[in-house]
């Protein structure tokens, strides 16, 4: 893990960042004018490091070692006649379609592009994999919903009217979910 990945890491670096340019500011006053400036360039790195910690916070991203993990488990899995990722309209969502798309194009899987969710679709939260008919799921269905879970990645179970092939999957990245 690198050490800006935690946002809890980042919170705490900054809480101490903040306390030690304050602590260097109450002692420019009194001693060197050079304590001001270490002060100065502490808040600074507090700003940065709540920043990132905020960002940190409300994308989600793959790490390192889960995004290989996951690219080495999707080859191992026979990869549907079609699969599409498809992402609501919203930047973190569609960040997070494109960074998947990516890992199952480097597993192997037939994925091109990230398309919109259809409008009914708009205000979906979370992860969902979805099939052709939901009255007969496939083993490819099965399979990806076990190997996401394995990853931490939780989805639920849908159906798509623009799958072609009862055997074609669709991978909606929805909102964020809030806790």
């Amino acid at each position: 893990m690198h050490w800006d990945e935690s946002p809890r890491f980042l919170l705490i670096a900054s809480v101490a960042s903040a306390i030690l340019s304050a602590a260097l500011g109450l002692a420019g006053i009194w001693d060197h004018p050079g304590y001001n400036v270490a002060a100065a360039a502490l808040a600074l790195l507090t700003a940065v490091l709540g920043w990132r910690a905020h960002e940190r916070s409300t994308h989600r991203r793959l790490g390192r070692l889960q995004r290989e993990h996951l690219v080495v488990r999707l080859r191992q899995l026979p990869s549907p006649i079609e699969f599409r990722v498809v992402a609501v309209p919203d930047d973190e969502a569609v960040r997070f379609a494109q960074e998947l798309l990516d890992v199952f194009v480097e597993g192997g899987w037939p994925a091109h592009g990230v398309y919109r969710a259809l409008p009914a679709n708009a205000a979906s939260t979370g992860l969902f994999v979805a099939v052709q008919d939901g009255n007969f799921p496939s083993e490819e269905e099965r399979r990806l919903l076990l190997t996401l879970s394995e990853f931490g990645m939780y989805a639920v179970k849908s159906t798509s009217p623009k799958l072609t092939h009862p055997k074609a999957l669709e991978l909606l990245v929805g909102h964020r979910p809030t806790m």
